[in-house]
């Protein structure tokens, strides 16, 4: 990492976790684990990131650190296709899964890897930040799309903040608030600031707010004019249609981050998030918007965070746990299949035209 005189020069001297990660029992999607960053090869990888220190005591419902372990015991789809065959052979790639919906297999051949958790320095807010943005850039500067599971949402910054070997990306932020306070109760790093601190890296090209509703601070609209963020309100993505509004303020040609906020959800189908919101989304439209997004740009690494499984439901081991499943199953899947529309495309048409 460049050394810098800059807003985050507090880092510096700050430290790392020793080790970075810890294995938990169970893998994502039931997925060969990766128990040393070194070897990682693979061209997913699965995190979690368990903290929740970030979140505003006692105005927050904490257990966001509960969120990776509840997502790990609920997968939508197996890697090996069948969980009683044991664990997958780790030199083979995903069987993917069948979407009822539009037909299509998603994710076979995709290969992937649980590297585990963040491991959290106990009460040292930056050595997590710099203990995170390690794990991350180690996975950007291997082109790996990096997909994790927090955690509150000031787990966003140190992640994006790892993905500076991929160059210059842009941010697509998805969330019912905006995130962007400099300072909350004297910390510059919690859950209320990280699209602040993603602002001010100097790699992060430009900042799209999707889904931002209900009941905003002044000091918030002023951040935003402040930072220059596009914010694109619940109401016009409800009006327009969530996918017609992503199509409109969406990069085209960029390397893109995406930071989703599990709030952004219609409150009647998450309540396991920690703070819900009336007037959100569902499922089907999320995956439209992604749909969108993955076929204008290359998107480099993602995460969904704010799940609690301590205030879900009882049902299913939680719907928002599963809900969260789904999201990461259907963002990847999208992923790599407009990456290989973009192999096979021009290919067909060369053979079309002959």
């Amino acid at each position: 990492m460049t050394s810098t005189n800059g807003p985050h020069a507090d880092l510096e001297d700050a430290g790392k976790a020793s080790p970075l990660l810890a294995m938990p029992p169970h893998s994502f999607f039931g997925a060969p684990v990766c128990h040393d960053l070194a070897s990682f090869d693979q061209e997913v990888a699965l995190l979690g990131v368990p903290y929740d220190q970030g979140s505003l005591i006692p105005y927050c419902r904490v257990g966001q650190s509960q969120g990776p372990n509840a997502v790990r015991t609920n997968p939508t789809f197996f890697y090996g296709g069948n969980p009683f065959d044991g664990p997958p052979d780790p030199t083979r790639p995903c069987v993917g899964f069948h979407c009822i919906d539009d037909g299509k297999e998603y994710l076979a051949g995709v290969t992937m890897a649980d590297i585990g958790d963040v491991v959290i320095p106990v009460g040292d807010l930056k050595a997590f930040v710099n203990t995170t943005t390690e794990v991350a850039r180690q996975i950007a500067a291997r082109n790996a799309v990096l997909a994790s599971v927090g955690g509150d949402h000031s787990i966003a910054f140190p992640l994006v903040r790892g993905m500076e070997p991929w160059g210059d990306i842009e941010l697509i932020h998805f969330d019912s608030h905006f995130d962007v306070r400099d300072a909350v109760a004297g910390s510059r790093y919690s859950h209320s600031s990280p699209i602040h601190r993603i602002s001010e890296l100097p790699f992060v090209e430009r900042i799209t707010q999707f889904g931002i509703r209900n009941f905003v601070s002044r000091e918030s609209l002023a951040m935003v004019e402040k930072i220059g963020s596009v914010v694109v309100p619940g109401s016009e993505m409800h009006r327009k249609g969530p996918a017609e509004a992503v199509a409109e303020y969406a990069p085209e040609g960029k390397n893109v981050y995406v930071t989703i906020d599990t709030d952004f959800f219609d409150w009647s189908i998450v309540p396991g998030t920690v703070l819900p919101e009336p007037g959100g989304f569902t499922l089907q439209e999320f995956r439209e918007c992604m749909q969108v997004i993955v076929g204008r740009s290359n998107v480099v690494g993602f995460d969904v965070v704010c799940l609690n499984p301590l205030v879900d439901s009882s049902w299913y081991g939680g719907v928002t746990t599963r809900l969260v499943s789904y999201v990461m199953a259907y963002t990847l899947g999208y992923i790599f299949d407009a990456r290989q529309r973009l192999v096979t495309e021009p290919v067909a048409a060369t053979a079309a035209s002959t």
